[in-house]
């Protein structure tokens, strides 16, 4: 009996202080516009989440007043962050709107990793109406030109030999341009007409926030993006952003731009890094203006790289008159 009274008392230290740790590392994201640290901490709301669930379970199945309390706040505070994404989203039936569904695929086929053929054949399956690459080479451009079968309207460029951004469409694009967003990579940007709205569309893949001039590159561009579609109910944003929904640097940045994530309602869908699955986390976005629809949001398969793809499924309203 007097073993068991130890062993308990250690545990229940051990999953006390781990619970303590936990709580802190969840709220510390909140202030992450203070220092680069606290926002790196933002980014793993469902990994908090679920873990919180075992010194709950714990502290609930040993009668531990104190552990009980500060690991339910602990669940509570991270189940505020993420459920709302799995909320259904109430636009009106989609039958009762009048108007055209686009389809826009996604991929960071990663530069060091790269499977063209996989990424391709995900296409040609797809079907999408605009599909997005980032970290494309001028190799990588060469190979993704068969697509233009399907998809005949493209503008690519590379930043260095391993690098760069490519946009095919079924549609013509108009307005075509690689421009500078901030600091760091350049973003393309182009238009597309549809049912009568001039959509506008920019392609970006801010820097990795490893370190200070990385993170602050990352930040300079989400403003910059932010300027560059802010009062365009027809924007699109499309890419790997470097950053998750629970970053006070994404909320800044989505409420300056009046954007909305197409998540919405359908829940976290982490792409990143496909090799720690555990560790996955979504940094790449699909964010629409206050006009269009989201039908549907999803990850594909994996296609060789780091990152899974993402397909979203987009009503765009008839022109009113």
């Amino acid at each position: 009996m007097k073993w068991r009274l130890i062993f308990k008392s250690i545990f229940d230290k051990i999953f006390l202080i781990g619970t303590v740790l936990l709580t802190l590392l969840s709220l510390t994201g909140y202030f992450g516009l203070f220092n680069r640290h606290l926002e790196l901490t933002s980014h793993f709301k469902l990994q908090y989440l679920i873990v919180s669930f075992c010194p709950f379970f714990f502290f609930l199945f040993t009668r531990h007043s104190l552990g009980l309390g500060l690991s339910l706040f602990c669940l509570l505070i991270n189940l505020y962050d993420i459920a709302p994404w799995y909320f259904p989203q109430s636009f009106g039936s989609a039958n009762n709107i009048q108007g055209q569904k686009i389809r826009i695929l996604q991929s960071n086929v990663d530069k060091y990793h790269n499977n063209y053929a996989k990424v391709i054949s995900l296409v040609r399956e797809e079907k999408p109406d605009i599909a997005v690459f980032l970290e494309v080479g001028k190799t990588g451009a060469k190979k993704l030109e068969v697509l233009q079968d399907i998809l005949p309207y493209s503008i690519a460029h590379q930043d260095e030999e391993i690098d760069g951004t490519a946009l095919y469409s079924k549609l013509p694009l108009e307005n075509k341009a690689v421009k500078s967003l901030g600091k760091g990579r350049r973003s393309v940007l182009a238009d597309v007409t549809i049912q009568g709205n001039m959509i506008s569309l920019v392609a970006s893949h801010p820097s990795m926030a490893t370190g200070k001039a990385f993170f602050e590159e990352r930040n300079s561009q989400l403003d910059a993006i932010a300027v560059q579609v802010t009062n365009k109910k027809n924007s699109l944003v499309v890419g790997d952003l470097n950053v998750t929904m629970w970053s006070p640097y994404y909320k800044r940045f989505v409420s300056k731009a009046g954007l909305r994530n197409a998540r919405r309602g359908f829940g976290i869908l982490p792409t990143w890094p496909t090799y720690y699955p555990l560790l996955s986390i979504p940094i790449d976005h699909c964010l629409v203006g206050e006009d269009i629809k989201v039908l549907k949001i999803r990850t594909g398969r994996k296609v060789g790289s780091d990152h899974l793809p993402l397909i979203t499924d987009l009503l765009i309203p008839a022109k009113s008159t």
